[in-house]
């Protein structure tokens, strides 16, 4: 499927779109192209003419409820089934010119999770998502209420995400400029949060998002990148269900503690040289801290420098050096004769964080 819109710019961020800076903060230095430069950029959240605007996004929202109502119905029963307690979310966030209104999510979250987020984002690793909630999570399907919301007027299909009132000043402190997002409805999807990810700078995001919304929409380009945003949105979440039934049936499935919970990028491997000889293992679950990977020789144990390295749909390598920790190295396989390694890993700067974000963990919307 071709991209279109913003979506086009895609390679900016990530790539050539940001060059190094200092070696504590490879992101200090950002060179005006790719996603950054407004000459990139075909179409903004910006309206010329607000009433038709609302017309637009109205009668799409219109169209498109009946069209995801069978989805919507499947994740209200699979909520039923597994989770107890509502199956909405509705909290407050702010709009235009800051007028609060209760954004409408699938719920994902335990009770206990109020306690946790009340005056912050979601930390990792809390353990609150329910049983079905880190699915939605990771597959976005989550946002779909939201489509009752445009409905509503709070909202329309892009434009910048909403934020709680709680965190404002949060975001405010980090990024310059963050009062440009109240000129204009927060959006379903937004051009920052469909091609970064969270561990992308916050001064970045709010720049992109600035030129976004000085900058006019052009709905032909801007319905585009929506109907690619849904095209990836779908395709992922197909594929996180069929590889959790698909998983259940690999020989690898008697080891619990192997890729649950993780997410394996396709085309992705581990290098370890030693002395005169270098082990390769293909990763089969990574997180934030943890790498898991399978190998033809057991990979020696204890400290090491390991290269994760990534190919990328358009055919280039990707390649990051992190300082690791093999933990525990096991026999499995017919007779044996293959080893899944676990390691602990860790970065540092944002742009080697980035480097995971983005391209190993694929946490942004549109993956790499």
């Amino acid at each position: 499927m071709q991209r279109s819109g913003a979506a086009e710019a895609t390679e900016g961020i990530g790539a050539e779109g940001i060059v190094p800076g200092p070696a504590s903060d490879p992101f200090s230095g950002v060179k005006a192209k790719g996603l950054l430069s407004g000459a990139e950029l075909r179409t903004g959240y910006a309206p010329s003419r607000p009433l038709l605007d609302a017309v637009i996004n109205r009668g799409l929202a219109l169209l498109l409820l009946p069209l995801a109502s069978p989805l919507m119905l499947l994740i209200i029963i699979m909520q039923k089934l597994l989770v107890r307690g509502p199956v909405f979310y509705a909290g407050r966030r702010l709009g235009k010119d800051r007028k609060e209104f209760n954004i409408l999510k699938f719920r994902t979250l335990s009770h206990s999770a109020e306690t946790v987020t009340s005056d912050r984002t979601l930390p990792r690793r809390s353990m609150t998502e329910t049983r079905i909630g880190l699915y939605l999570r990771r597959s976005r399907l989550d946002e779909l209420p939201q489509l009752i919301n445009i409905l509503r007027g709070d909202m329309v299909f892009v434009g910048p995400r909403p934020i709680r009132p709680e965190i404002e000043d949060l975001y405010r402190e980090e990024a310059p400029g963050y009062e440009e997002r109240f000129r204009i409805r927060p959006g379903l999807v937004g051009f920052a949060q469909a091609l970064m990810t969270h561990e992308t700078p916050k001064n970045l995001r709010a720049r992109f998002n600035r030129m976004c919304c000085r900058t006019p929409i052009r709905y032909r380009a801007a319905f585009g990148f929506l109907a690619y945003v849904g095209f990836c949105v779908l395709t992922k979440s197909a594929r996180l269900a069929l590889s959790g039934v698909a998983d259940q049936f690999r020989p690898l499935a008697q080891h619990k503690w192997l890729r649950t919970g993780f997410n394996c990028p396709p085309d992705s491997k581990v290098e370890l040289s030693a002395g005169n000889s270098t082990h390769v293992g293909a990763i089969c679950g990574i997180s934030d801290e943890i790498v898991q990977f399978v190998s033809t020789r057991p990979f020696p144990e204890g400290e090491h420098f390991l290269m994760l390295v990534r190919k990328r749909k358009s055919g280039r390598i990707c390649r990051l050096r992190v300082r690791a920790r093999i933990e525990h190295c096991e026999p499995v396989g017919i007779g044996r004769s293959g080893f899944a390694n676990y390691a602990t890993y860790s970065t540092t700067s944002r742009g080697a964080r980035h480097f995971v974000e983005r391209y190993l963990l694929q946490s942004s919307v549109i993956s790499s």
